[in-house]
């Protein structure tokens, strides 16, 4: 049996980390592609101890669905995966940098259409670990994320740049643009992901579009798009 789940699945790390922002985040978003496969996620992230000069505790909830297709026997079925990811993380504020660490369990339910007999599910328990770095300038940001879940033994990263492009003189609205590039991959799977993004705040609310072209080992290449929601609190 080929699968093709494992670039959705990656993928969905692209969301998994909001920008640096207040005290607290939270954050939503949803992306498909040209196979129709697809995900969509909500989490949040708060404060648990604040220090003077830091470093920081804060915890972090994450719940995520994804869609996507296999085939068994030259028939393509359909597959979906439901998780959640609670964890605990340190962060350290140096000048305009900020560096975080998480890390907690995954809990994952995965379902599988079969081709003679009902579905099946199985549920999976493992752990995920994630570092970031973000720099945050009023005409721009950079963030690097890296992540690792023991269940596929899977790594994944993503660079992303934003700059200002236009600065409204009200509270809305001005316009960032810039790039996502992120590789993933296992021993049996490699894919990089690259791309154009659009981000808006409108208010305390940052509305961000982006799409491109996606490369993969495990089968055909594509595009894809999506948009994310982040609101600090």
């Amino acid at each position: 049996m080929a699968r093709s789940p494992l670039l959705v699945l990656a993928a969905l790390g692209v969301m998994l980390a909001p920008a640096a922002g207040d005290a607290g985040d939270l954050f939503t978003g949803v992306q498909i592609d040209d196979k129709s496969q697809y995900f969509g996620y909500l989490g949040v992230r708060a404060p648990l101890l604040l220090t003077s000069g830091g470093p920081d505790l804060f915890v972090q909830a994450m719940t995520a669905g994804l869609g996507y297709s296999f085939t068994s026997n030259g028939r393509l079925l359909d597959a979906n995966v439901q998780f959640v990811v609670p964890s605990l993380g340190i962060t350290q504020t140096v000048g305009r940098w900020t560096f975080s660490a998480l890390a907690g369990p995954q809990l994952r339910r995965i379902e599988e259409e079969r081709l003679n007999g009902p579905a099946s599910i199985d549920h999976q328990i493992g752990a995920y670990g994630q570092v970031e770095a973000f720099y945050w300038h009023e005409k721009g940001s950079l963030h690097a994320i890296g992540s690792y879940a023991d269940l596929d033994h899977f790594f994944w990263s993503r660079l992303r740049g934003k700059l200002l492009a236009y600065r409204s003189q009200s509270r809305c609205c001005s316009a960032y643009v810039g790039w996502d590039i992120v590789g993933m991959g296992n021993a049996e799977f490699r894919a990089v992901q690259t791309g154009p993004l659009v981000e808006v705040p409108i208010r305390k609310v940052f509305v961000l579009l982006r799409g491109g072209y996606q490369n993969s080992t495990s089968f055909r290449s594509g595009g894809y798009g999506g948009v994310e929601l982040y609101v600090p609190f």
